[in-house]
């Protein structure tokens, strides 16, 4: 009797074993399936065009002597000159009747020669991100630091398309 009943026994897990290994197989791939689709779903399309503004010296060396003579003070204030270059870049913000203080805009001033200011458009699928310098050439016409002019050296549109 106890070789009959250790027969069926064995039989039952050899029916029984590979629709176990199969459900838990389908499972798991399954899972993995499942996983990898929340991934793309997640994922957006991302378009950079990059703008590198040339900078001539003289014309910077002439504004800074502009600036120094009481004009345009506004070119020593790097979000200032942000805004204005990014109203030259950005067809959109290009009227003056646009206001700037909608955009949200992070505090960019990386060094005390270099700033990189962000902006976001208000459906949020632009930014901008506008990059200033000044340089050790200026202080000849500027004199001390503070007085030096930002320049723009790079402009940045990153356009986000979702994957809807």
């Amino acid at each position: 009797m106890n070789g009959n009943g250790g027969n069926r026994l064995a039989r039952k897990i050899r029916v029984i074993l590979p629709v176990i290994l199969r459900i838990t197989l389908s499972l798991v791939l399954w899972t993995l399936g499942a996983a990898s689709m929340c991934v793309v779903e997640a994922e957006t399309r991302e378009h950079r065009v990059v703008q590198e503004i040339p900078v001539d010296r003289d014309r910077v060396e002439k504004l800074q002597r502009w600036v120094d003579a009481g004009h345009d003070s506004w070119c020593r204030n790097p979000q200032m000159v942000a805004a204005m270059t990014l109203r030259q870049f950005a067809p959109e913000y290009s009227s003056y009747d646009c206001e700037l203080a909608s955009l949200t805009t992070d505090d960019g001033i990386v060094s005390a020669n270099e700033a990189i200011y962000t902006y976001y458009s208000v459906d949020g699928h632009t930014t901008y991100r506008i990059t200033l310098k000044r340089f050790d050439w200026q202080s000849k016409t500027a004199g001390r630091l503070q007085s030096r002019i930002w320049i723009p050296v790079r402009s940045e549109k990153i356009t986000r398309v979702s994957l809807d």
